[in-house]
C-alpha cells in the first residue's frame, strides 16, 4: 500500500494558505469583485463567477458544524493517534474547513465554539487543528 503524502505546500493554488498556517493564520481566497470568501480555493468565484481574487486573513474562530471519529488512520503517520476526531468547522467569516479536533474533555457536539490551533507536522507543513473554546 502506498503511503499517503502530505500536501504540496508550494502548489500555486494553495501556497498562500500553507504560508498562512505556518504563520498561525487562516488565509482564504476572496473575490475582489463581490467579496465572497472561499475555501477550498478555485479558479472562479462561486457567487459571481469572477476570476479576480486575492488572499485574505480571516478570523480563526468558528462553530463546530459536524464531526466524525476515525478508527482507521487516513495516513500511516497518525496510526498511533486513533481514534481521532475530524471536525467540519463553519468559520465566523463564512467558509467551512476540515481539521482534527484537539483532544478535549469538553462535550463534542455540533454548535460548540472552536478556535484554530496550528501544529507543524513536518518541516514546512503546518496543519490547522481545532480546539473547543
Amino acid at each position: 500500500m502506498a503511503e499517503n503524502k502530505f500536501p504540496d505546500v508550494n502548489d500555486p493554488a494553495t501556497a498562500p494558505f500553507w504560508k498562512g498556517t505556518r504563520d498561525g493564520k487562516i488565509v482564504v481566497q476572496a473575490c475582489t469583485k463581490c467579496g465572497y470568501l472561499r475555501w477550498p480555493p478555485g479558479p472562479i468565484c462561486n457567487e459571481c463567477l469572477s476570476s479576480e481574487t486575492e488572499w485574505k486573513e480571516i478570523s480563526p474562530i468558528g462553530t463546530l458544524w459536524s464531526y466524525a471519529v476515525y478508527h482507521r488512520a487516513m495516513n500511516p503517520r497518525f496510526k498511533d493517534e486513533i481514534p481521532y476526531t475530524v471536525a467540519l468547522v463553519e468559520l465566523d467569516d463564512g467558509p467551512r474547513m476540515y481539521g482534527r479536533l484537539v483532544a478535549t474533555t469538553a462535550k463534542v457536539e455540533p454548535g460548540v465554539r472552536v478556535r484554530a490551533a496550528f501544529q507543524e507536522i513536518e518541516p514546512g507543513v503546518t496543519f490547522v487543528y481545532w480546539e473547543i473554546k
